[in-house]
């Protein structure tokens, strides 16, 4: 028996060791939203839940309520890492997953200074009316009908991703593996095991990106609503907090591993 259970044991030992020096860590712990906070809000994580390790929003957005921003963000920053997790989105949903996230109270959203991951229901290419969110949402799909930049795995309005058909459709499991690495400059979105994006993270080449998009357009009128921060500061920060971001339609995540490469 001995000779059995000893080898067993062994293996189990080294597996575990093997898991901890992978230095994947995972962002939800004890079933709980320990870690977490709302977009400068350190005590609340209002509209999210954690079920069976499942990260989930079921509030009501901002863009719904108007009583401020509900992005969850976590309670660490981050500079140079991967992540891995799998996303699901209801019929017509939208979401997004950021870094670099900065708290400045200048800063009205956290997008103003995080880069975006889009997480959507692929059909709204299909049927734009079936976005929730009303107008605004509907039209950020026709808009982009033809670029793909607000699509699924795009940096949103920055880089679009190269293939179109690697997402599987609202209510399933999609996963990703987002690398942020400043210091080979690049960033990389896999959705389910296919390389989809990869795009700068600073120098010239991001510089002529955001020159191409709506994050250029600090002085107009649009960006009103942005406050004096405007967009001067997007994507400038190489540390700061990851977020999931608070749009309609209820969005889960599970399995939420990071590694930091720093």
């Amino acid at each position: 028996m001995g000779k059995i259970v000893l080898p067993l044991l062994m293996v189990l030992l080294f597996t575990n060791c093997k898991n901890e020096d992978s230095g994947w860590q995972s962002l939800i712990v004890d079933n709980s939203l320990d870690g977490w906070h709302i977009f400068q809000n350190a005590e609340s994580t209002r509209g999210w839940i954690v079920q069976e390790n499942t990260l989930i929003f079921n509030g009501i957005s901002d863009m719904e309520s108007g009583e401020g921003d509900a992005s969850l963000l976590t309670d660490k920053e981050y500079g140079n890492f991967e992540i891995k997790f799998d996303w699901k989105i209801i019929p017509g949903g939208n979401s997004g997953f950021m870094w670099g996230v900065n708290e400045d109270e200048k800063y009205n959203y956290p997008y103003q200074t995080g880069p975006e991951i889009q997480i959507l229901d692929p059909a709204i290419y299909d049927n734009p009316k079936i976005a929730l969110g009303g107008e605004m949402e509907i039209n950020n799909a026709v808009e982009d009908l033809e670029a793909h930049k607000h699509f699924v795995g795009a940096l949103y309005d920055l880089s679009a991703p190269t293939k179109l058909n690697a997402t599987k459709p609202a209510s399933e499991w999609n996963s990703y593996h987002i690398k942020i690495d400043y210091k080979a400059n690049r960033g990389e979105v896999i959705l389910n095991d296919v390389l989809i994006n990869s795009f700068p993270l600073q120098g010239p080449e991001w510089d002529a990106l955001v020159q191409k998009s709506k994050f250029s357009k600090s002085e107009s009128e649009e960006s009103e609503y942005l406050g004096d921060a405007r967009w001067y500061d997007f994507g400038k920060y190489s540390r700061g907090h990851i977020c999931f971001q608070d749009h309609p339609g209820e969005v889960s995540f599970r399995n939420i591993m990071i590694k930091e490469l720093d």
